[in-house]
């Protein structure tokens, strides 16, 4: 592997290395499933059969032609005095091609970044996979937070209601009162079970990317914290010069640029040398002989073989730009998208919750006074439980859109 895809992969290996708890049996962290996809995936796997089998081909295309011996018997077998062998003449010869115009060099430099090319191909399709890995198992502990989330929500509700009951046993206010709080209950724990279905969802994508269906996973380890300040969109965009898909062109171009050098060598013929020795039995003496031959490049001169391999240059050119315009959308959709939500969690962590919360302890408290009705309380909580677990929905959000842009820069956001 190159010296730029090396400190890429340096790169990439700061970048997909995460804080996470020890592992222990049935448990999952996020590093041992990023290890396990690139280690088991069968596309990777094909990838690097085909830089081998590229390897090999680079081998081959740095060899010489093999030389060339032939055996020629001339006035045998015909008639009167040359009935026989006896005034025939052998000739053995040995031929050999010299390739001009250091065509096994050029041959040999293209082939070695055809093997450039594929190197970037499987560094492409890890970083892919390891993007699927960290969006799927940071998905799944947005969710488990949630649940935790609504499990506390859910013994609040409990609490509350059994107060409620309380208070409707004493005589102190109507059956009817308590309902909406059951409803509202009701509603946590239908959410709780889709939480948890959604939960073992992602667990069973997480087996299937890493090809272990049979593994077994008690739980994920590992926590999100809030991320930190972003940089700027303009620091981004000069980072994205690092996606793989880009650097590659590098060596696109440079493979384009050999081709056509190698195409224009094949304009000078090569040169055929031959060597050999003839045996005159008519005269029983001993001759040798040596030839050169080249072709004459009058009609062929490799024109059009030529033409076409500097339009590929251009052509890879434009690709470039196509592919960078792309990546560059993509890139400014995530950034904007990124700040939108960060700015939503930003308001909801510190403005949004903390009022709610405030609200809904003042109503709570009040209702036991008799200063607010019950279904002011109700409200404030539903009010409550909308806004928490919004704000985690954002989180989780935050880090999904976070991976991808790291996934786009080949760089992780600190």
């Amino acid at each position: 592997m190159h010296k730029s895809m090396c400190i890429i992969s340096a790169v990439l290996f700061g970048l997909f290395s995460v804080s996470v708890y020890g592992q222990t049996s049935g448990e999952l962290t996020i590093e041992k499933a990023v290890s396990m996809a690139v280690q088991n995936n069968p596309e990777l796997h094909s990838l690097r059969y085909e830089i081998d089998a590229l390897e090999a081909a680079k081998m081959q295309s740095g060899l010489m032609p093999n030389p060339e011996l032939g055996v020629e018997a001339e006035n045998i077998l015909g008639s009167k005095d040359f009935n026989g062998f006896g005034n025939s003449e052998i000739t053995a010869l040995l031929s050999q091609d010299i390739l001009l115009a250091g065509k096994i060099n050029k041959r040999v430099k293209v082939d070695e970044l055809n093997v450039t090319l594929a190197e970037w191909d499987y560094e492409t399709k890890r970083i892919e996979i390891i993007t699927d890995i960290r969006n799927v198992f940071q998905n799944a502990l947005a969710v488990n937070l949630l649940i935790e989330k609504n499990e506390e929500l859910i013994k609040v509700s409990e609490e509350f209601v059994a107060n409620l009951q309380r208070r409707v046993d004493a005589g102190k206010i109507s059956p009817a009162e308590i309902s909406r709080a059951k409803i509202i209950l009701n509603s946590l724990k239908i959410d709780l079970n889709r939480l948890q279905s959604e939960y073992e969802i992602y667990k069973v994508e997480l087996l299937s990317l890493i090809y272990q269906p049979d593994l077994k996973i008690d739980s994920l380890a590992g926590e999100l914290k809030y991320p930190v300040d972003i940089p700027s969109y303009d620091s981004f965009l000069e980072q994205l010069e690092n996606n793989p898909k880009l650097k590659r062109y590098e060596s696109e171009y440079a493979k384009r640029t050999a081709v056509a050098n190698f195409e224009e060598s094949k304009a000078i013929p090569d040169l055929t040398i031959s060597a050999g020795f003839r045996r005159l039995n008519d005269v029983n003496a001993n001759t040798f002989l040596i030839g050169a031959s080249i072709a004459l490049p009058i009609f062929d001169r490799n024109q059009g073989a030529i033409h076409e391999a500097k339009i590929r240059v251009d052509q890879k050119k434009r690709e470039y730009e196509s592919v960078k315009n792309r990546l560059t959308l993509q890139l400014n959709v995530l950034y904007k998208r990124f700040m939108a939500v960060r700015s939503t969690a930003e308001q909801l962590k510190k403005e949004s919750i903390p009022q709610a919360k405030e609200a809904f302890k003042i109503i709570k408290e009040g209702n036991l006074v008799g200063r607010f009705a019950i279904l002011d309380v109700l409200d404030a909580e539903r009010t409550l439980f909308e806004l928490q677990n919004q704000y985690l929905n954002i989180i989780g959000e935050i880090y999904s859109v976070q991976t991808e842009i790291e996934g786009l820069i080949a760089k992780e956001i600190k």
